[in-house]
């Protein structure tokens, strides 16, 4: 099969290798598209992919193989995957909070990953998509997961108000997720004017542009429309968690799902003062009613049609390195880089 492969240094290139087969109860899925993510980018930018490992943690597609004692998958079943391997058996794998587990590990970044014709994971990890989901919209499964995981660290209490920092793809989508579970009003800061437009079609109630985005400006914006929750989907090197604690009402909460890179700036006094929560969300969870990931795909086949303007771009897998460059290019009105072999 043809894969993207880290080599050292930070290059990214395309290789044949051998078709990975599929051991007890794991499945090997047909990749029909992979999403490049902005920790995708992250680290590629920092050379941080481990050389030989296949990026590529947002994918879907339809199942191949089974391997031995698998049961409820067919061939050519379509399917979404959470792309996590961790240990089945500590606390916390137990409760449904897997990506906390000590081992635990997320393909792409640790194992074999989706920017390849074939990948294998775990059975238990596969979610049935509808058949007539495009694959570049079932591949936004992963990052919908964390934007309903986003936004449940908030809290039970129900919010009139929300603030999303942040229109990239995991901030359109947690404005979409709160939309469909009835939040009155989302707002929603934008820097490009592509994610601004995407932002009023997908129902915001109001966006803010760079200009009303910094601390003060919040700050001053919620003395009049004060907020009970803030998103902060950004991340990088970002002064967002700043921003969020200006925004936020006094008992509100921040919900942290950008993926920062090192040491952030806190403003701890209004922190303090307004005695807010800062709820740390990574990833998704598969305890309660039902997993993340099953929300996730609900959502994007009710929502299928606002879910398919997220999907902005598609790019062969044989031009895959060029999928990062045009990624990574805001001003060219990208919002996801869907990647199908």
């Amino acid at each position: 099969m043809r894969a993207l492969v880290a080599r050292p240094g930070g290059d990214l290139v395309l290789e044949d290798r051998p078709r990975p087969e599929p051991g007890p109860g794991e499945v090997r899925v047909r990749v029909g598209a992979c999403g490049i993510c902005g920790s995708d980018l992250h680290l590629k930018g920092a050379g941080l992919f481990v050389p030989g490992i296949v990026p590529g943690h947002e994918f879907a597609g339809v199942v191949d193989a089974l391997g031995p004692g698998v049961e409820g998958f067919a061939r050519d079943d379509a399917v979404t995957v959470e792309p996590f391997r961790s240990c089945g058996g500590c606390r916390d794998c137990e409760t449904g909070h897997d990506p906390r587990c000590a081992r635990a590990g997320l393909l792409g970044i640790h194992h074999p990953g989706g920017l390849a014709e074939y990948v294998v994971a775990p059975a238990h990890r596969l979610y049935a998509a509808p058949a007539d989901l495009p694959a570049s919209i079932a591949a936004l499964a992963e990052p919908t997961a964390v934007a309903i995981r986003g936004l449940d660290r908030l809290g039970p209490a129900p919010a009139e108000r929300l603030l999303v920092l942040g229109a990239g793809s995991i901030g359109l989508l947690s404005l979409l997720a709160a939309r469909a579970r009835g939040v009155p009003e989302v707002w929603i800061t934008a820097r490009h004017a592509h994610q601004a437009e995407l932002a009023g079609r997908l129902g915001a109630t109001k966006v803010l542009g760079e200009d009303e985005s910094g601390a003060e400006a919040l700050g001053a914006l919620a003395r009049e429309h004060p907020f009970d929750g803030v998103v902060e989907t950004v991340g990088g090197t970002a002064d967002t968690l700043r921003h969020a604690a200006a925004a936020v009402r006094p008992g509100g909460t921040v919900s942290v799902v950008g993926f920062f890179l090192g040491s952030v700036s806190l403003d701890a006094l209004p922190l303090m003062l307004k005695e807010v929560t800062l709820a740390w969300s990574y990833c998704y969870q598969r305890g309660g009613e039902r997993a993340d990931f099953a929300r996730a795909v609900s959502l994007l086949a009710s929502e299928r049609e606002s879910a398919a303007l997220l999907a902005t771009h598609r790019v062969p897998l044989a031009e895959a390195p060029r999928a990062f460059s045009l990624a990574a290019d805001k001003r060219a009105g990208v919002v996801k880089v869907s990647v199908q072999p």
